[in-house]
């Protein structure tokens, strides 16, 4: 593990392995690096293939800096932490891979950024409310976040206590921005090859894929939270990533 000083100078823990095409990981919400891309084996399918895999714990999670002030959660920081290790790291044509959370910040940062190939988005829901809350909506989150013994537990505090994270620092980001700060018109913007895997009890890989000019959708027999250890996840990855590197070939 390394780290680098972010924008802000929020101290950003990354992994940098293996040689070749980059492809930068990006974990979901209360999660970290390991749990979703070594636990899942996907880190080390990637790094077999021959490519260079680079790993980030997102601000808040994992072995980063975990703020605990809502502002350090505004304004697409998590992407813009993205372009900062990018730049740092002086990747160029690399690959995302970003699931549910972390395939949001790869739109954002897509639509911030240049130097990105391609995107594949794992577990990414297309809502209709352009991913909003209401303020009543975030409150109750951010409070059942915080509550030593909450009545019920919605599905982020039940993650983040399975993950053993920073739940002050998943209040923060619950507080400052969870979901994204782009709507579907943004998506329209994106021009780059998009690949989306979603489990076959969540949201429509397809339909998703709708939404972009040049994407198209992988449906796995998985839920949200099986999605990442499906067997067939990492093949679907290289699949989509050899026929990149033979159309740039070509």
């Amino acid at each position: 593990m390394q780290t680098f000083q972010s924008f802000d100078g929020v101290e950003i823990a990354y992994w940098d392995q293996g040689e070749g095409d980059p492809i930068l990981l990006l974990h979901g919400f209360t999660a970290n690096s390991e749990i979703n891309w070594e636990h899942s084996g996907i880190a080390q399918e990637l790094l077999k293939s021959g490519r260079r895999v680079v790993m980030m714990d997102a601000r808040g999670h994992g072995e980063s800096d975990k703020p605990h002030a809502s502002y350090s959660y505004w304004n697409r920081a998590m992407a813009k932490d993205v372009g900062a290790l990018a730049e740092y790291l002086m990747l160029y044509d690399y690959d995302i891979l970003g699931y549910s959370m972390g395939a949001k910040v790869a739109i954002e940062a897509e639509l911030m950024f240049e130097r990105i190939r391609s995107l594949i988005l794992a577990g990414l829901h297309i809502y209709d409310k352009d991913w909003t809350l209401s303020d009543k909506e975030r409150k109750a989150k951010v409070k059942n976040m915080l509550d030593d013994n909450p009545k019920e537990k919605d599905e982020y505090r039940v993650f983040a206590e399975k993950t053993g994270g920073d739940r002050k620092a998943f209040a923060a980001r619950l507080e400052g921005n969870i979901y994204p700060e782009f709507s579907h018109w943004d998506l329209k913007k994106i021009h780059l090859p998009v690949l989306i895997i979603n489990g076959k009890r969540e949201y429509d890989a397809n339909e998703a894929a709708s939404f972009f000019p040049n994407a198209r959708g992988v449906s796995l027999r998985a839920n949200h939270v099986t999605l990442l250890r499906n067997k067939s996840f990492a093949g679907e990855v290289l699949s989509f990533l050899n026929e990149l590197d033979k159309e740039t070939k070509s």
